[in-house]
């Protein structure tokens, strides 16, 4: 159950970064780098991840199997046979900004939280997290033994990716005939 919660956060955490309407920021009069402000909607769509760690070490080889779909409010990840939809909600007024997610699928798994930041850099978004429920936000971009954080970075998903994900549906439809 914790791998599939793990396995699950991995997968679906580039699909959270979805936030609500945003205000602009004024604190970012001290950073000039930083002026530009975070878009939510740049979320909405369908992400893979293309490199990570977990807690220090690179992922095992499921990571990156899946695709996550992105809508303002959900992340939806199939992969392997497996779904999960967690809600999440973005803080933009944070910095680093940050997200709070929470699984809403399956139902053992439900409630489950974790608290992470995230970034967006053109086609490529970075969520870094604390899997453990009531483990402390991440206060940078770092995954280490220590600190035991997950970091994934996410790239906008090609065709091929997509038609990945379609193939446990042919084998559903299959199985209904």
């Amino acid at each position: 159950m914790l791998r599939s919660l793990t396995l699950a956060l991995l997968l679906a955490v580039p699909a959270l970064v979805m936030a609500d309407d945003k205000k602009p920021d004024k604190a970012d009069d001290k950073k000039p780098e930083k002026a530009e402000k975070f878009d939510a909607a740049k979320l909405v769509g369908d992400w893979k991840i293309t490199d990570g760690m977990k807690a220090g070490d690179k992922p095992g080889a499921d990571v990156g199997k899946g695709v996550a779909t992105v809508t303002k409010d959900k992340i939806s990840l199939k992969s392997d046979g497996m779904g999960f939809v967690f809600g999440y909600k973005i803080d933009d007024k944070k910095d680093p900004v940050a997200i709070d997610m929470e699984i809403l699928e399956p139902d053992g798994l439900k409630g489950a939280k974790a608290l992470g930041i995230v970034k967006i850099d053109g086609d490529k978004f970075t969520l870094c997290y604390n899997p453990s429920m009531g483990g402390a936000r991440p206060t940078k971009f770092e995954s280490t033994k220590e600190n035991g954080n997950f970091l994934f970075v996410h790239t906008k998903a090609k065709a091929e990716d997509k038609k990945d994900e379609k193939k446990p549906d042919k084998v559903e439809d299959k199985k209904s005939k």
